[in-house]
């Protein structure tokens, strides 16, 4: 998990840069905070990485369990196995979630947020965390931040792994991925499935004995073509479906189901003008989410149905070795059937310039214009710093910027209790935000740690009110630290953690931002005594946190144990213990989660 691994994330270019060399990694080239490609250390923005081997080893299966490995990032879910699952960036949910740079946020919820619950890690090449505004570059729904998850690609040859894995409570998964192709065309497919008769969702200790069930199957394709030297092309599919049990309001037993398809297409272009000086790309994106229920009678009725269309042009041009230019302009449109018969849509420009004629100083300045078809106007303006010193491994970078959040279709649409329209004069949740942080190399590269202070002003929050459906009702303040290290110790022994401190309040009456726990830890040691054996021990905690309907959810602490022995260069054998203490514990109130559990399975790889 070690920060100078290569990270390469962007709303549309990512997929086109080809996996580093060992030699290429030491230059830690990223492209999520600008859309260009840059060593991380000219990069004035808190970016995490959790690589394709943090997961094979972590062994987990859902995309929230991986994310917990990033600072700042904390999600909560409303029982185990299929609930819903929300994610929350220093206090703020306003987060964009990205699969392969596509947006795939559901249009059709209350507040147009994403869930986690049902993105499996099979063939990931890494997620990739950026935190604190990024508005300017990734639109609405990024105040807070922005998740993006990039599966693998093709390259020459033909190469791929399969696992399959069973345990507690009557779980079986299984899945693989195969790539191949020459140096004109490249694929990337893969599969996955999971099983289990899962546990009661409404927690058992309050009497509840049902067991919830979870089904999910998901399918994933990208495929790219060099046409020529200076033009590529790239497809991208995606299909996941699944069937999730869950108990009624209460939380209480009861027979609910949900049905959700998620649906996601894409195609880039990227055409290299004047020696690879002016880079252009033109994507075209799809992203739909159906969620249905099931009564007991069988009956199905829409619950959601969202659709997100996206068409995006982002160019970049390097004027001179101190000076670049970036533009953009994108035309999104969102619907939701199962909310509205309209429409809507924003229309954005972009740009920002790079500066480096200081020696080791880059700075970034830039702006993102909005037009929204319902509430007008809207600008976000970004300043960002690093400072480098290649000497000594320090790096100083701080950012201010500016972010908003489009109110949701179902907002701009709903009202009940005696109104006859919705609220007219909503506006988007709008925050302004700055960091300062620092990170340290030492013994070479093999230690990183780092700190970063955060602070987030947003205000114009939208919420509930009897006199006017959904409006601007709050102003919120999310400050605090986060503090990461990576220690290659030595060949036996690494480790990593990191710890946050977030108080995030509502600024009008003081109280904590609901499901916000002030302080959140996660370390994991990891141990190979020999080559093929290895063993790691993690702890996350959490602690107490509030909800406006329930009562304050304990502070917990959970450890987990894993291990793998590798037979030859083709087969692994795993297995890991869950909740090792077997600790009883909630992440929302009333909702149950998985007493001690164990799990084991095998891994190929050709």
């Amino acid at each position: 998990m070690k920060k100078t691994l290569l990270l390469s994330t962007c709303l549309i270019t990512p997929l086109f840069i080809q996996p580093a060399t060992a030699q290429e990694e030491t230059e830690v080239i990223v492209v999520s905070a600008t859309r260009t490609e840059q060593p991380l250390s000219n990069i004035g923005s808190s970016i995490s990485v959790v690589t394709a081997e943090d997961i094979e080893l972590s062994q987990v299966n859902f995309l929230h369990d991986a994310l917990i490995r990033s600072p700042g990032v904390n999600y909560n879910q409303n029982g185990t196995f299929g609930g819903v699952s929300s994610l929350r960036i220093r206090g703020a949910k306003q987060v964009t979630f990205l699969i392969d740079g596509v947006q795939v946020n559901d249009p059709s919820t209350t507040d147009g947020t994403g869930n986690y619950a049902n993105f499996d890690v099979n063939a990931i090449e890494q997620i990739e965390v950026l935190r604190g505004s990024q508005s300017i570059l990734y639109g609405s729904d990024a105040m807070g931040g922005v998740v993006n998850v990039i599966t693998k690609s093709g390259q020459e040859g033909f190469g791929g792994s399969a696992f399959v894995e069973g345990g507690s409570f009557n779980t079986f998964s299984g899945g693989g991925n195969i790539y191949g192709g020459t140096e004109q065309f490249g694929y990337s497919l893969s599969a996955r499935t999971i099983d289990t008769d899962g546990i009661s969702k409404a927690d058992e200790n309050d009497g509840n004995t049902e067991r919830d069930g979870y089904k999910n199957t998901a399918l994933h394709g990208k495929f790219t073509g060099n046409l020529t030297e200076n033009f590529k092309t790239e497809f991208i599919g995606r299909y996941n479906k699944s069937r999730s049990e869950y108990d009624a309001f209460g939380p209480i037993d009861g027979d609910q189901i949900d049905h959700t398809t998620d649906y996601l297409i894409a195609n880039r272009n990227r055409l290299e003008l004047l020696d690879g000086r002016f880079t252009n790309t033109l994507s075209f994106e799809l992203s739909q989410t159906k969620r249905e229920g099931e009564a007991t009678d069988g009956t199905k009725t829409e619950v959601g149905n969202g659709k997100r269309i996206n068409i995006d042009y982002f160019g970049h041009y390097k004027v001179n070795d101190m000076v670049g230019l970036s533009f953009g302009l994108q035309h999104e449109e969102t619907e939701a059937s199962s909310a509205s018969d309209r429409k809507f849509n924003i229309d954005s420009i972009v740009s920002e310039v790079s500066f480096q004629g200081i020696e080791n100083l880059t700075v970034t300045a830039g702006g993102r214009y909005d037009n929204h078809s319902q509430y007008g106007d809207t600008f976000s303006p970004r300043v960002t710093a690093a400072y480098y010193m290649e000497d000594s491994g320090t790096k100083i970078y701080s950012n201010w910027a500016e972010g908003f959040k489009a109110p949701s279709i179902y907002q701009l649409s709903f009202f009940c209790c005696g109104l006859t329209e919705p609220n007219p004069n909503l506006l988007p949740e709008e925050s302004t935000s700055w960091e300062v942080g620092i990170e340290q190399e030492i013994l070479g590269e093999d230690i990183v740690a780092g700190i970063t202070y955060f602070d987030q002003k947003t205000t114009n929050l939208i919420d509930f009110s009897y006199t006017a459906g959904y409006d601007n009702i709050a102003e919120a303040r999310s400050k605090g630290i986060e503090v990461f290290i990576d220690a290659e110790i030595n060949e036996m022994f690494s480790f990593a953690a990191n710890y946050t401190y977030t108080d995030a309040t509502d600024v009008e009456t003081g109280d904590p931002l609901p499901r916000v726990p002030k302080n959140t830890i996660f370390a994991e040691l990891r141990v190979r005594p020999i080559e093929e054996l290895f063993f790691s021990f993690s702890v996350t905690h959490n602690d107490e946190s509030t909800d406006p309907y329930s009562p304050t959810v304990d502070a917990w602490t959970r450890a987990d144990f894993r291990t793998s022995y590798t037979i030859n260069e083709n087969f692994e054998i795993y297995a890991r213990i869950d909740n090792l203490f077997d600790k009883e514990y909630q992440q929302v109130y009333g909702y149950g989660t998985p007493d001690r559990s164990y799990y084991g399975g095998v891994r190929a790889k050709f």
